[in-house]
């Protein structure tokens, strides 16, 4: 080896990515170029028209980077440059602010990177360190949340979002952040195997853990069908006792219509969020009115969901011949466009033995407001409820992820999720997470469909919190380890292949 070399640490320059002693890649500037293209490119497709895989690859991309991109100051500048991309894939929401937020967003998730650094560049050897990542990364997405604006709408889990439902089925046990973990330790091993082609115990066990996964969700999501045998058993009753739904939205005369969707025999009849006129008032006793009387006339009990401005808020009201028997105000206002509306004081509830239809029995019902449904805290707090109705209103092209995000509502509570729209898409998710109805919805417009029935499946949403708790947990650890050399030395060895 010559002195030259011997400086270098060894390395051999074969005109493209040079390897060490100790078994690491490092790759020319132009192809760190090309990963960090990837990064950015990738990025732009995992929110509104997002395609399944490419929130991992960019954080794949990223942890390359992360490991590879010396100095540190480059990396962390060529963050801001996805937080862009991931900006311009939300741009629809909030257009010049989503591209601010998604930005700044940045900051905190540069201390899961730079926890994979520190610690797969001191342990290169031990598997466990691509843990790392996922953990601090999920936490910081359970912290948002709480604390963030967004709720949950940028999280790498949305990039599924009504595309991978086996994979998501995972989101019945470990909530939404099981999702974002898989995905985000499938990053990081993937990145610590390119950069260290011998270590490659922690990406076999990641992606056996995804192998896992997908065999356990393709059994929950076929287990109700699987032996049916040769006669089949609609799985969610016979079609005479389906819900017969109907969505108005901002129709000229509101009460008008909802009482020709009575008489036209829906059992449902939803209104998009603020579309209920509410100038004398609370409307709320009108329309109960309004049911006592197509009760008397018809023998046949129905449901009228209720969005409505008044006093600064957005109510949500359910309305059943016995008047209002749930009712909040929205919680999680759209920031920016919503910047004048007061959020509501407590979250939705869940209302008990509602009859509907003809069919025997009651179900228990809730709703949510839109944006709120965004929020895992609140959703996971009516889990109790056979069915969720959210009255919303969308704009731009968000209307159809916008749907499809609520799947992990539907899965996290074992619910039948009913969306009605503004100028977006309305319609329904079953229990385990499939969009069974989507139609296009405008102003001026009512749209009509009939959901199943559908049996609630056993969830565990104490399991999600508890999921959540565990990574927060693991995060602080992996922190201080990746702060300190001599903690991490300890129990993690003295880092040489």
């Amino acid at each position: 080896m010559s002195a030259s070399q011997a400086e270098n640490g060894g390395l051999l320059d074969d005109g493209g990515a040079r390897s060490s002693r100790e078994g690491k890649v490092a790759p020319m500037p132009r192809d760190l170029m090309i990963v960090y293209g990837l990064a950015v490119l990738t990025r732009l497709f995992t929110n509104l028209e997002a395609i399944p895989g490419m929130s991992t690859t960019s954080m794949l991309c990223c942890c390359v980077l992360a490991e590879c991109l010396e100095p540190l100051w480059l990396f962390l500048v060529g963050l801001v440059g996805v937080g862009v991309a991931l900006g311009l894939s939300t741009w629809g929401y909030l257009q010049v602010s989503a591209l601010l937020i998604c930005v700044l967003l940045q900051i905190p998730l540069s201390l899961a990177y730079l926890t994979h650094r520190w610690l797969t560049q001191r342990h290169p050897d031990s598997w466990i360190v691509t843990l790392a990542f996922p953990c601090v990364n999920t936490a910081l997405w359970v912290l948002s949340f709480f604390f963030l604006p967004i709720g949950s709408i940028a999280s790498p889990a949305y990039d599924l979002a009504g595309q991978a439902l086996i994979l998501t089925q995972c989101a019945a046990w470990f909530g939404r952040s099981g999702v974002t973990f898989i995905l985000s330790w499938l990053a990081a091993a993937g990145a610590h195997r390119f950069a260290y082609p011998s270590a490659t115990r922690g990406f076999r066990i990641a992606v056996t853990a995804l192998f896992v996964l997908c065999l356990a969700g393709g059994a929950r999501y076929y287990a109700t069908t699987a032996f049916m045998g040769m006669k089949f058993v609609p799985p969610g009753g016979e079609p005479q006792n389906y819900h017969r739904v109907s969505c108005i939205s901002m129709m000229p005369d509101m009460y008008e219509e909802t009482e020709k969707r009575l008489e036209a025999g829906d059992t449902i009849v939803m209104h998009s969020e603020v579309s209920t006129p509410a100038r004398d008032g609370s409307p709320v006793d009108r329309y109960q009115e309004l049911l006592q009387k197509h009760y008397a006339k018809t023998g046949i009990p129905a449901l009228v969901v209720l969005c409505f401005s008044m006093d600064s808020r957005s109510w949500y009201h359910l309305v059943t011949k016995d008047g209002s028997v749930m009712s909040y105000a929205k919680n999680h206002p759209v920031p920016v466009i919503e910047s004048g509306l007061v959020p509501g004081d407590s979250p939705p509830t869940v209302a008990k033995s509602i009859k509907i239809g003809n069919a025997s029995g009651t179900i228990s019902a809730t709703g949510t407001i839109c944006f709120d449904t965004d929020f895992p805290w609140l959703t996971r707090s009516v889990s109790a409820a056979d069915i969720l109705l959210e009255s919303s209103a969308t704009w731009s092209n968000i209307g159809r992820q916008h749907l499809h995000g609520h799947q992990y509502a539907a899965l996290e509570n074992g619910q039948t999720l009913v969306k009605c729209t503004y100028m977006g898409y309305s319609g329904a998710i079953n229990p385990y997470g499939s969009i069974i109805t989507q139609l296009p919805q405008t102003r001026d417009n009512v749209v009509s469909f009939m959901v199943p029935r559908f049996a609630k499946p056993l969830v565990l949403p104490t399991l999600y919190t508890v999921f959540d708790v565990v990574m927060g947990i693991s995060a602080i650890a992996w922190l201080v380890l990746a702060l300190s050399p001599q903690v991490s030395s300890r129990f993690l060895g003295d880092g040489h292949l």
